[in-house]
């Protein structure tokens, strides 16, 4: 999409540009919004406002976790919103610069259209950069909760459905994948809610008791959303933990079975092996029932170990 500029006169709503040069002189706020920008845009980024270039290193290539660092002109704010297809972090860059921000993004952030669309059709309000940065970020922290109630609406679903059944593979599958998507929530959700304490806390960017309470509000969606994924993270554990469990004593009763017949085989192969060392002289070989008297005896002595089994409640 590349480059949208957008500035406020007091009073006025805001208004879109085709080119930096049309900025008029009186602008009290403006907003360069890059999306997906080309090669020539990241250069004009750095070349037009002297920003760090490791900052723009990061911003270009992606950062990993969101931050928040202040410099002495300007401040560098990383955020990010969540990718439907695989719940991958989409990093949104912000540069404050006095009263100009720059927001920088590769992907499409409905968050952005919708802050967009909302001060350019509603508000005369007197804009500043980091009220427009905290309604991204309000918008952003609002799309989340689609994210963490769509996982936890599938646990709570799981386990309605499956609260006895822990035999199925399929099913313990299907738990891992849960278990992914919520990690991939938590790498994204939980740095992000350190990040809204420390913009908290920060006295130069945010002044206003207004911004102040706009802040606590986002900080208690975080709360809540941080809730809902550890609670989904130990139902699924839970689950992981007894189909473990189920699976170590399935398998504990499986060997205790397999020892019980070796035991009751044992006698019978020792008895077996005497008899089968064809020695020359062993009188019992001549007698015309020793075959069917060690049968009897083998059964007898198979037929003892199972009785005593079953006394014992091994069986």
């Amino acid at each position: 999409m590349g480059l949208t500029i957008k500035y406020q006169i007091a009073d006025h709503p805001l208004q879109q540009v085709d080119d930096e040069q049309a900025l008029p002189d009186e602008a009290d706020f403006i907003w360069y919004d890059y999306e997906n920008p080309t090669s020539l845009e990241n250069h004009q980024l750095q070349n037009d406002f002297n920003f760090n270039k490791l900052e723009i290193d990061d911003t270009v290539n992606g950062t990993p976790r969101a931050k928040y660092k202040k410099y002495a002109s300007y401040q560098y704010i990383v955020v990010h919103g969540i990718r439907q297809a695989d719940y991958r972090p989409t990093a949104i860059n912000f540069f404050i610069k006095n009263n100009v921000l720059i927001t920088y993004h590769h992907t499409h952030e409905q968050a952005i259209t919708d802050v967009h669309a909302t001060l350019s059709e509603n508000t005369t309000d007197r804009l500043t950069a980091s009220s427009v940065m905290l309604y991204i970020i309000d918008q952003l922290v609002d799309y989340y909760f689609d994210y963490i109630y769509g996982i936890e609406e599938k646990v709570y679903d799981f386990e309605d459905k499956h609260v006895n059944d822990t035999t199925s593979k399929i099913i313990m599958d299907s738990v891992f994948k849960l278990r992914s998507d919520i990690i991939k929530l938590k790498r994204i959700v939980f740095p992000m809610h350190e990040l809204i304490v420390t913009l908290k806390d920060s006295e130069t960017l945010f002044n206003s008791h207004k911004d102040a309470l706009y802040i606590q509000h986002i900080e208690d969606h975080m709360i809540k959303q941080e809730n809902s994924i550890k609670t989904s993270d130990e139902m699924t554990n839970e689950i992981r933990e007894n189909y473990e469990s189920y699976s170590s004593y399935k398998m504990n009763n499986i060997m205790q079975i397999l020892t019980l017949v070796s035991v009751i085989f044992s006698p019978l192969a020792l008895i077996t092996g005497i008899y089968g060392m064809n020695f020359k002289y062993m009188p019992e070989l001549n007698w015309h029932y020793s075959y069917f008297a060690v049968l009897v005896i083998m059964l007898l002595i198979a037929s003892i170990c199972i009785w005593y089994f079953k006394k014992k409640k091994w069986f």
